[in-house]
């Protein structure tokens, strides 16, 4: 009898110490299931973040720790949620099947420290202030929601990966590396709101200048000291900036009341008002010939005599002009007319049009830029988003996708790069290879970072950053390497 009763005692601390064990296994596996994976070594944590963390979050996490392992990067994702979701909806589970995938991770609350230790987060909806911290962030949008048409979230979230992973693997490399931009500084701008325009630089004096377009300021910017210098205020939605040497003047071209005011440039104090009538915008100067040429209204470029700070030509466009590129040695001009989906040739000796290139292959044409050494006219897209190529009498060259709303372009002729700024939150660097042009990098800046400045005299390209998710408005110095 004292025996069977020990047996019981025995088989009962058995069974105890089991059920115990399972707990323990289970709350281990739950912990070691929630935690953020350690990195191994030089690893980086990329963190996708939606809504509800168990649609777009899961799926982008999922297929690009596949596209990572299948690299060999060391690169991992995870998945976290802004306002959280406990399951995985079975419509993605059965996707991610099909893939022959699982869940990243079980459904996870974002949090600050995820923000504070991730190398990178993407999200794909708007992540609340108190939760941001000073992370960057770069935002995916138009991406439908998985859970009503995953094959298209899944095919345009791979598309993005495909870039992503690239880029990533570029910060990983040792110094002298193959990443072609390595961001050096960012110049923070003050409280600055709304869309930033285009930028000029003063070289004598190392400045930059910002066309705060929805501040109505534009931005003095001390590069030598990467500070902002002052701002000037007072202005009505400015477009364009130019710095003109021989009479040290800054121009400033505004949209909304269409006039172009100059400002000594020292103390940037008024120096004069010209009236173009409407929409006042990109700025160039043409240094050797002593003359400043905006774009405006519905079809025009202004001649400005720098001497007498009048207009004393215009040469009439047959839709707005957006960036215009000149080639002082044949006296053309070359403007974007997006809204004539064509490229206008212009003799500024004469006034008269050339030629006009219709574009049937491509819309959205505002940035553009001229190759002096291979005599080629280059254009970027918005739709679809290319980069094109074309000789200097309109014939087509190439073309290759880049990335969405862009509104910059510039050469890196030391190079052969080409630079490509575009308002999705990314620079897009392409190899000139005869006459290919191959994507090499695509790196992320932020939502609404469409405009941007090369300037080979300081071998640094700038990127103007707008307030918002990302941070304060700032200006990104990137320096081309190697």
């Amino acid at each position: 009898m004292r025996s069977l009763t020990v047996m019981s005692m025995w088989r009962t601390l058995l069974k105890s110490t089991h059920v115990m064990l399972r707990i323990a296994a289970t709350v281990l596996a739950i912990a070691l299931t929630s935690a953020r994976p350690a990195p191994a070594d030089d690893g980086k944590i990329v963190v996708f973040v939606c809504l509800h963390g168990v649609v777009n979050s899961q799926m982008a996490a999922a297929y690009f720790n596949k596209a990572a392992q299948e690299r060999g990067s060391r690169i991992r994702a995870v998945s976290r949620g802004i306002d959280l979701y406990r399951s995985v909806p079975v419509k993605v589970q059965d996707g991610l099947a099909l893939d022959g995938l699982e869940a990243a991770n079980t459904p996870q609350q974002l949090t600050i420290d995820d923000m504070a230790a991730a190398d990178q987060v993407v999200a794909f909806d708007q992540i609340p202030a108190e939760r941001h911290g000073r992370a960057d962030v770069t935002y995916w949008s138009g991406i439908p929601l998985g859970i009503d048409d995953y094959e298209s979230a899944r095919d345009q979230i791979v598309r993005r990966i495909d870039a992503l992973i690239p880029t990533l693997a570029a910060a990983t490399e040792p110094a002298g590396d193959k990443t072609p931009l390595q961001l050096e500084t960012k110049i923070l701008l003050g409280d600055v709101r709304g869309r930033i325009d285009h930028l000029a630089v003063d070289l004598k004096r190392q400045r930059l200048f910002v066309a705060e377009f929805g501040n109505d300021s534009v931005g003095v910017v001390d590069l030598a000291a990467r500070s902002l210098l002052r701002t000037i205020t007072g202005l009505s939605e400015p477009q364009g900036v130019g710095y003109e040497p021989s009479t040290d003047t800054l121009y400033v071209a505004n949209a909304r009341d269409g006039s172009v005011q100059l400002y000594e440039a020292n103390e940037y104090k008024a120096a004069g008002r010209i009236e173009l009538g409407s929409d006042a915008d990109n700025i160039r100067v043409d240094a050797a010939a002593k003359r400043v040429i905006v774009g405006y209204g519905d079809g025009g470029l202004a001649v400005v005599d720098p001497s007498t700070r009048t207009k004393v030509r215009s040469l009439p466009l047959r839709a707005h002009p957006e960036s215009f590129q000149l080639q002082p040695d044949s006296g053309r001009i070359f403007v974007n007319l997006p809204d004539a989906r064509a490229v206008a040739v212009v003799d500024v000796a004469s006034g008269k049009q050339l030629a006009s290139w219709p574009l049937d292959q491509g819309g959205g044409n505002f940035a553009m830029a001229i190759d002096h050494e291979r005599s080629r006219v280059l254009l970027a897209y918005r739709s679809p988003a290319e980069l094109a190529a074309f000789s200097t009498d309109g014939k087509a060259i190439a073309a290759t996708g880049t990335c969405g709303d862009a509104d910059d372009l510039f050469v890196d002729a030391k190079r052969g790069r080409i630079y490509v700024s575009c308002g999705g939150g990314y620079v897009d660097v392409f190899e000139i290879d005869g006459a290919a042009y191959r994507l090499i990098a695509r790196l992320p800046t932020a939502t609404g970072a469409r405009t941007s400045l090369f300037v080979p005299e300081m071998d640094r390209l700038f990127v103007a950053v707008r307030a918002g998710p990302a941070g304060p408005a700032a200006i990104w110095v990137f320096k081309p390497m190697p």
